[in-house]
């Protein structure tokens, strides 16, 4: 299964870290070695200029922001191939059905004597109709007192349509009370392994017997939630033992609730203005890619343009002290100049010293 952005962002901050930590690990290390060679580095101040204080730091940073921008540009450019074999994918719409008995009763449509299963046909056939061609896969869930999924990534609109009107799914449930906010958390579950921003969920329900709490934000594939409504929301019919009205009232504050919107879909079909984002362009195509894979690439640039000119930079201006060169150089040591004269001679004199038998019989 591809990686999503998340997973991405995730693993390139996690490499970065880990890299980050071992190179200050090595820093540290390094810096004691040059402390105990610092007068032989940097000669009889024993420290180099000031600013190379900052050496360290930066190729930590360095080379945590080229272990982050390959992980990046890798995991950006995997998910692209994937995109471009799946490019006809690039829309799902999730369909949440109310099954329940009361989607029978008869109060729906301009004259009132449609069932609202039926009504509820009508509007699914009015949207599918305006979606595009291959671009979108359609699945179906149905609930009552609970949501089970009835088709997953199908093209046959027609067999959406029959899901909504011809099939008597109710029986196949537990009798009981409606169950929407449970079955809008079910369906959030089937949906939460969809790419970011490319679901629409349209719920069509009559709302009858919603309860007040247990509703959970949905996963991020969700980029719009449209609920609508059947029935009758003036006058109700009694159903089992109480009076089965459109619950207008609810379903709005859902959909409020839901970050979407609420249409009243008993006598008019949804406007087109609410299908914008499931009829817009791919969002994987969007800024966001491009401007990540930008930024990955600038940081891959400036990290090893750093890396490579940090030890040119401090050979030529990390120290004051430079080692002077002259006609006396010490015989079996090129390229040192009367510094290095001097401390060799230093060291002879000193073995000289501490061993004057051995110093009396060398050439």
């Amino acid at each position: 299964m591809p990686m999503t952005h998340e997973q991405i962002t995730t693993y390139a901050s996690g490499s970065a870290l880990a890299i980050a930590a071992l190179a200050a690990v090595g820093e540290w290390l390094h810096g004691r070695r040059v402390a105990r060679l610092s007068r032989l580095a940097f000669g009889p101040a024993a420290r180099p200029r000031g600013w190379t204080k900052l050496a360290a730091p930066l190729r930590v940073v360095a080379l945590a922001g080229v272990v982050w921008s390959l992980v990046t540009l890798i995991a950006f450019n995997h998910l692209s191939r994937d995109r471009d074999r799946h490019a006809a994918v690039t829309r799902h719409l999730m369909i949440l059905l109310d099954v329940s008995p009361s989607m029978l009763l008869t109060d729906a449509g301009e004259s009132g004597n449609q069932s609202r299963a039926v009504r509820a046909a009508e509007l699914l056939k009015s949207v599918l109709n305006r979606v595009p061609g291959d671009n979108v896969r359609f699945s179906a869930a149905s609930f009552y007192t609970e949501a089970r999924m009835l088709a997953r990534e199908c093209q046959d609109r027609e067999l959406m349509v029959h899901f909504a009107a011809d099939v008597p799914f109710y029986f196949t449930y537990k009798p009981g009370k409606t169950e929407l906010l449970k079955s809008l958390n079910q369906a959030g579950e089937f949906m939460k392994d969809w790419p970011r921003k490319s679901a629409t969920l349209l719920v069509i329900s009559d709302g009858d017997s919603v309860s007040p709490a247990g509703l959970k934000p949905m996963p991020s594939a969700v980029a719009d939630v449209l609920f609508v409504g059947v029935g009758e929301a003036a006058r109700g019919t009694f159903i089992d033992g109480h009076l089965s009205r459109q619950d207008s009232a609810t379903l709005s504050q859902l959909a409020r609730r839901l970050g979407g919107k609420y249409f009243d879909g008993n006598t008019r079909n949804l406007p087109s203005e609410a299908l914008q984002k499931l009829n817009a362009e791919d969002p994987r195509s969007s800024n966001w890619q491009a401007d990540r894979r930008l930024i990955a690439v600038a940081v891959l640039a400036a990290s090893a343009a750093l890396l490579c000119l940090l030890p040119l930079l401090l050979e030529w201006l990390g120290s004051a002290w430079k080692a002077k060169g002259g006609p006396g150089i010490v015989p079996g040591v090129r390229g040192c100049g009367q510094d290095a004269r001097a401390i060799v001679d230093h060291a002879l004199s000193s073995s000289a010293r501490n061993n004057p038998q051995k110093a009396e019989v060398a050439p």
